[in-house]
């Protein structure tokens, strides 16, 4: 996934006591948001520093040196920040578990897949929502991880807030996922960006698999009750934002999210949308066919 090239803790110039974390998973309209917030120039730089498939990458490299993502916590509180002292990160929920494992000291690669993996195991069985979230929860009930990373950001930033992004439509967000592990196009630029616009993969080269599709959905049920879990175990009453609603309602939706923050929103403009629209005939086709399907295998 392409982070911004343009992060450079030597823009900070001390560092933050005020943040925050988008709360999320994949294909909620998280990049939608961030950029919105990381363009502000006053809202932070809010990428995914903790994202374990970027570790190894020159943007995070640059950041870290030779550090490790903990031992380098005080790095991207400086790269994470602009220059007025905020604070932003994008936490997908197993970035943030895995955060949580290396804090504890008991990260270790296998358990980066781990999730998506054991639903994978099932196969060919179609389980239904539920049974895949208990087999999930028999492995992933533990929220000793998401507290632990809490904890590391709270000792850090005193004044730190949470934005929970999720979707409304949980089949959408799982053929969205689908598509783009399939294309590897997690999201595409519009013509106001300096980015050139990532090359689609012809429809009729994508093939409808309900099997993958229930994975992913199920697998994003499961992460987005365990944010549901976790807000509720620490007491936390996070400043929900949704993605139908930052798709229909984007300006008012990033201001409601600058008031959050307490950024003054009169002399904040909102940036104009930077990524294109992903879903297409092709999804709303694939989105019909998987609810049909799901209702006649009856689970």
């Amino acid at each position: 996934m392409n982070q911004d090239p343009d992060v450079d803790s030597s823009d900070a110039f001390t560092m933050p006591t005020r943040g925050y974390l988008v709360c999320c998973i994949e294909r909620t309209g998280s990049n939608l948001l961030t950029t919105a917030l990381h363009q502000t120039k006053v809202a932070g730089r809010p990428l995914e520093y903790f994202n374990p498939v970027e570790q190894d990458k020159p943007w995070i490299r640059a950041i870290l040196g030779e550090s490790d993502m903990v031992g380098g916590f005080p790095k991207i509180l400086l790269a994470g920040s602009t220059p007025n002292g905020m604070f932003g990160v994008k936490a997908h929920w197993a970035h943030f578990r895995l955060l949580g494992l290396a804090v504890k000291g008991e990260w270790s690669e296998s358990q980066r897949v781990a999730m998506y993996e054991l639903l994978r195991a099932q196969v060919p069985a179609l389980l239904s929502p539920e049974a895949a979230n208990e087999l999930l929860r028999s492995k992933f009930s533990d929220m000793s991880q998401a507290s632990a990373a809490y904890s590391l950001f709270q000792s850090q930033l005193p004044d730190l807030r949470l934005i929970w992004l999720r979707r409304e439509n949980m089949v959408a967000r799982a053929i969205s996922h689908f598509r783009a592990k399939l294309t590897g196009v997690w999201h595409q630029a519009g013509s106001s960006s300096n980015s050139a616009p990532a090359k689609r993969i012809p429809d009729s080269a994508l093939e409808f698999d309900l099997h993958e599709i229930h994975r992913f959905y199920c697998l994003g049920a499961f992460q987005e009750k365990s944010w549901q879990q976790f807000f509720k175990e620490n007491n936390i009453t996070p400043h929900c934002v949704v993605y139908e609603e930052l798709e229909t309602n984007y300006e008012s939706t990033v201001r409601g999210v600058f008031e959050f923050l307490g950024i003054d929103s009169s002399k904040t403009p909102v940036p104009k949308p930077s990524l294109l629209k992903q879903s297409d005939a092709l999804s709303e086709d694939w989105e019909q066919r998987y609810r049909k399907l799901i209702q006649e295998a009856a689970i």
